[in-house]
């Protein structure tokens, strides 16, 4: 019997906190487009939260404890709550990850029972996926500089530390990413949450990683602060063939094997405190495996993937879908160079800084300017 089937007769509320790169996205349009299946079998994936942008989601809620946005939303959610005769109430975010769990719990109502689900991946591969993903989205840095600037990342027992000493150890429950050599979130979950028979989907959102060699390119085109759609330009890169898809092969053995080592210990005291299915390991055993197959310059595939790389480019180009960010523009104008990589997210944010800078400035041009007609007149030419 699963930790939530436990507690029957309790009114249950289950947070969902990810971790990325688990399946979380294929979860969540799962629970989505099977909400009225779910309410018959008295779970309810909660509403609120959901009807901003991206609806199979519950991140406008993280975004509210991590003050990006009004906390008001969380009384939408006890009101749900107050008002739901469902014995098991969802919800799932990513972002939770990331949240202060203490502040979390402040905005939540008296329920009688919270259980806090996590999916673990073993952290080599978190890490490469997570990563690979990080340069589909506007990154510019290496693999081992991208990880100086996120030390955190993979740290699950210090994560895990906080949410026990939040709602208690015994409401953490720990599920593996990879189960027998087997992936898959929504039919774990489902037996976890006591849903049975219901739809699967077949999903056009994944989200795949780049080959080694594809990624390079990404990289380099964000050297170039482009201003494109990252999410179109990847899709219509990998759509010339499906071979420039390929995940978790950064590492060599050695290294994964290195970098595994530097999470041993954290890992066992989180097995031994927090991990309760003694049917399976969290982490499937790192065993030895062939270097990646990495493309020559001079193969035909990489020459291939070249051609369809600048194929892509042009056409982009061509279709007004690329262009330079006007951050850089605004830079050259004030002849001061571009700050230092903060992503694609931060340099956004600068754009939109500096746009509103010039605004500001052209408004109070407009006030010293001239009046009088006469003063908006061409001075006529000296007469001799």
């Amino acid at each position: 019997m699963s930790a939530i089937a436990a507690v029957v007769g309790l009114v249950v509320l289950v947070i969902h906190i990810g971790t990325q790169k688990t399946g979380t996205t294929a979860l969540q349009r799962f629970l989505f487009f099977n909400y009225s299946a779910l309410l018959k079998e008295g779970i309810r994936f909660i509403g609120a939260g959901r009807d901003k942008g991206r609806r199979a989601q519950h991140n406008e809620f993280a975004r509210a404890i991590q003050g990006r946005t009004d906390i008001a939303i969380w009384a939408r959610l006890r009101d749900e709550l107050a008002q739901s005769d469902s014995q098991t109430n969802l919800m799932s975010a990513e972002g939770f990850w990331f949240c202060d769990p203490v502040a979390l719990k402040q905005q939540l109502p008296d329920v009688k029972d919270v259980r806090i689900v996590v999916y673990l991946r073993r952290q080599d591969q978190y890490l490469q996926s997570l990563y690979m993903q990080a340069v589909r989205g506007g990154r510019r840095d290496s693999f081992a500089t991208w990880r100086e600037k996120v030390p955190d990342r993979g740290k699950y027992l210090a994560a895990i530390e906080k949410w026990a000493d939040a709602f208690g150890s015994e409401s953490i429950i720990i599920r593996p990413y990879e189960r027998n050599g087997t992936v898959d979130t929504i039919e774990d979950f489902s037996k976890l949450i006591g849903a049975k028979g219901l739809m699967k989907r077949e999903t056009r959102h994944r989200s795949p990683s780049p080959r080694q060699e594809l990624l390079y390119f990404m990289r380099a085109f964000n050297q170039l602060r482009l201003h494109v759609d990252e999410h179109k330009l990847f899709q219509a890169l990998t759509g010339k063939d499906a071979a420039y898809v390929r995940s978790c092969h950064l590492l060599t053995y050695e290294e994964s094997l290195t970098l595994m080592e530097n999470y041993a210990e954290d890992n066992r005291i989180l097995v031994e405190k927090y991990y309760r299915d003694k049917s399976v390991p969290l982490f499937p055993e790192l065993v030895p495996f062939e270097p990646p197959e990495k493309w020559d310059l001079e193969s035909e595939e990489f020459f291939k993937l070249t051609v369809d790389v600048l194929d892509v480019m042009i056409n982009f180009a061509a279709d007004g879908r690329i262009s330079r960010r006007k951050v850089e523009a605004a830079h050259k104008a004030n002849g001061k160079p571009p700050a230092a990589d903060a992503g694609a997210s931060s340099d956004a944010r600068g754009s939109r800084r500096i746009e509103r800078q010039n605004e500001r400035q052209k408004l109070r041009a407009s006030r010293r300017a001239p009046s009088r007609q006469d003063d908006l007149k061409p001075v006529a030419a000296s007469e001799g």
